[in-house]
């Protein structure tokens, strides 16, 4: 049987970000980076990947004419996007707006993925669809169905809400009650 240390030792979790800084980044600006992110037990930093300066960048909608260096990190120590974002601007002074911080695996990340380029088919061009046909359970079909089912359920209820009940006696109204109109008469 292994023991306590061993069980721990091999439930290392790491966990990747994606780290973008738009704008030119200061000479002493990886080192500040890799420094920061010591606090999170760094285990890879990737060299930064510039992006062509584009008019308005993917992820940095608000800024212009910007070129954005992508940086691939993982840490071994948990923590959010939110936070690490938060932490990497104050450590490396550089404004938060042009900071992002992305976990591979959010939404976001995911629509930039690169697609397959396989080509296009629409299902409606295909004489199968796929899938098993519905046609039992739609239009008269299914009104029929339903029919016959409303009447087992009826014949299976021998239960009637109002068997049992006896009739309220009223002496306490009597006819002359409501027979005022509210506006006046």
């Amino acid at each position: 049987m292994k023991s306590f240390i061993e069980f721990l030792t091999e439930s290392k979790k790491s966990y990747p970000f994606k780290i973008g800084v738009a704008g030119p980044l200061p000479e002493d600006f990886v080192d500040m980076l890799e420094t920061c992110l010591e606090k999170y037990n760094l285990a890879n930093l990737s060299t930064g990947k510039k992006t062509p300066i584009q008019e308005r960048p993917l992820d940095f909608p608000q800024l212009e004419n910007m070129e954005v260096t992508y940086f691939e990190a993982e840490v071994n120590y948990p923590t959010t996007s939110q936070v690490m974002q938060e932490y990497i601007s104050k450590c490396c002074s550089c404004p938060q707006t042009h900071i992002i911080v992305r976990n591979p695996n959010e939404m976001a990340e995911e629509y930039q993925a690169e697609k397959k380029d396989e080509p296009y088919e629409a299902i409606l061009g295909k004489d199968d669809m796929g899938g098993e046909s519905a046609q039992e359970s739609v239009g008269n079909n299914r009104v029929m169905d339903l029919l016959k089912e409303l009447e087992t359920a009826r014949k299976d209820n021998d239960h009637s809400p109002i068997d049992g009940v006896a009739a309220g006696e009223s002496a306490d109204i009597t006819e002359t009650e409501n027979t005022k109109s509210v506006m006046g008469s």
